[in-house]
């Protein structure tokens, strides 16, 4: 953590968060750098830029939306993909499987955890009609890791048993937090995501004793930015403070770091464009949480999909990987769409071995009809009966 963004308040272990440096970094300096970069190029090629465009992916992808939001008229087209708009919600979210190893005392080594995602990718893999070793309808992926419990999987070339311990700790990651009277604290990851890089990470020695990972980023803002002690013990940290701290947060960053306010008209009234798109296997920020943000936009304005665009990548993890299909020219797209009017109905995409996919706009779904598996033709964007994930949306009913 850069240690000017922390100032020591009365003991010296107590800190405070500097507010101004964390605010330049939620929004002030977009808004600069749009300023100056416009008057660098005007400066450099002695006319001011016909159109100007914006993208970036995870915390580029928040900027995207600040951007949409506070200064609309900034940019033409915004690209946003994987945008971290609730990172004040998914970040401390982020630590309950941990929360949930240090309350049960096992930490379950990274081969037990994704032998439990590939257990649940065998279960649901077909739902789309082919076998990829992806699972592209989530949703409908009803797979419990209570039923491996006891089954044989291997480790390194060494026969292991599934443990309920294990099972528990998976579920929570893919849930995401649930308080004992059934509050949800924020969205869980699919069930083909790599729990084992961040959420359910754990560090084994030679012998095989493992201990929490160091998932760096959670853990970080859970000390830093919400106890604002180094010295906090984040193993004896209760249940209790774990979602009083998912409130906490929620309350001292929502309004300097979210960018989740699903009221676009200025962005639309500017005639700004927008695409965004985020794999269904992202590791780092659960997908439903963007969705359910596109949900509650689409219902403050029903005609939103007129320019905002929201495409669901199967098998792509954070930004770029995984095995599915990664649409690599959507920022071309979106330059189409704002100079030559081209509405992108499907994005294309192509995965590492060459196979081609069209991307669905939400909330179409991508299907298998038939054919030769590496032609984007065999596939089809059908309609999907989807459950409102803004109704379910942590705080969303809140004051």
């Amino acid at each position: 953590m850069p240690k000017d963004l922390f100032e020591p308040k009365g003991p010296q272990k107590e800190l405070d968060v500097n507010l101004y440096l964390l605010e330049d970094f939620g929004s002030r300096t977009l808004h600069e750098m749009a300023v100056i970069g416009k008057a660098v190029t005007e400066a450099f090629y002695g006319t001011k830029a016909k159109y100007s465009f914006f993208s970036g992916c995870s915390g580029g992808g928040r900027q995207g939306l600040m951007i949409a939001e506070k200064y609309p008229e900034d940019f033409d087209g915004i690209l946003a993909v994987a945008p971290a708009i609730n990172i004040e919600k998914f970040i401390p979210a982020g630590y309950w499987a941990a929360q949930l190893m240090n309350e049960l005392g096992t930490y379950p080594p990274a081969c037990e955890i994704d032998a439990f995602t590939q257990a649940a990718i065998d279960s649901c893999d077909e739902l789309d009609g082919l076998q990829d070793s992806i699972i592209s309808l989530p949703e409908l992926c009803t797979f419990d890791p209570l039923t491996a419990v006891g089954q044989s999987f291997n480790c390194s070339g060494v026969t292991q048993q599934f443990t309920s311990a294990g099972a528990s700790i998976v579920q929570a990651a893919w849930t995401g937090p649930r308080s004992q009277d059934g509050k949800m604290g924020w969205f869980g990851l699919n069930k083909d995501d790599s729990l084992a890089d961040y959420y359910a990470s754990t560090t084994c020695t030679s012998n095989s004793t493992c201990s929490a990972g160091a998932e760096g980023l959670f853990s970080s803002w859970m000390t830093y930015f919400l106890a604002k002690d180094p010295d906090f013990d984040l193993k004896n940290m209760t249940n209790a403070q774990f979602f009083s701290y998912l409130a906490q947060s929620r309350d001292d960053y929502s309004s300097m770091l979210g960018a989740a306010n699903p009221d676009l008209s200025r962005f639309h009234a500017s005639g700004g464009k927008m695409i965004s798109w985020h794999g269904l296997a992202d590791e780092a920020i659960p997908p439903n949480g963007t969705v359910a943000f596109y949900q509650q936009v689409l219902e403050l304005d029903s005609d939103a999909q007129s320019y905002m665009r929201l495409f669901e990548a199967p098998g792509v993890g954070h930004c770029f990987d995984g095995s599915g299909a990664i649409p690599n020219g959507a920022f071309d797209q979106l330059v189409s769409w704002v100079e030559d009017d081209v509405f992108p109905e499907t994005l294309a995409a192509v995965d590492a071995s060459g196979n081609a996919r069209d991307l669905c706009a939400w909330p179409l779904q991508q299907v298998y009809i038939g054919g030769n598996t590496t032609d984007s033709n065999s596939f089809n964007c059908t309609h999907a009966t989807y459950a409102s994930l803004a109704a379910e949306y942590p705080f969303y009913n809140s004051n």
